[in-house]
């Protein structure tokens, strides 16, 4: 689980080499006395754990919105592009038969 687990004092001494370490998954750790147990880690490989971990996280309060087929969302956006060009269409013709009246 853990590539190495080190006092603090050791970690001053040789900063260098545990950061290096701490590359990929290889996560070290660190004790401190009296103080809570640290890690450290490569923010690509806690940005992945965070990320599978969100996959079994679930929000009580969050609604849970149902997934569509590809299908049924192309002919939504279908349904809505026919609407609005109706629409324009609508509109032009509306348009056509307007003149303003000029005054002399």
């Amino acid at each position: 689980m853990f590539k190495d687990t080190i006092v603090a004092s050791k970690l001053r001494e040789n900063i260098a080499y545990y950061l290096n370490l701490a590359k990929g998954r290889n996560v070290v750790q660190i004790l401190h006395r009296g103080q809570d147990v640290k890690v450290l880690m490569s923010q690509n490989y806690y940005l992945s754990l965070l990320s599978k971990l969100a996959l079994y996280e679930k929000d009580k309060n969050g609604a849970v919105v149902d997934t569509k087929a590809f299908n049924e969302l192309e002919n939504n956006l279908l349904q809505k592009l026919r609407l609005l060009q109706e629409e324009d269409l609508i509109n032009a013709k509306n348009k056509m038969g307007k003149t303003s009246a000029r005054k002399a």
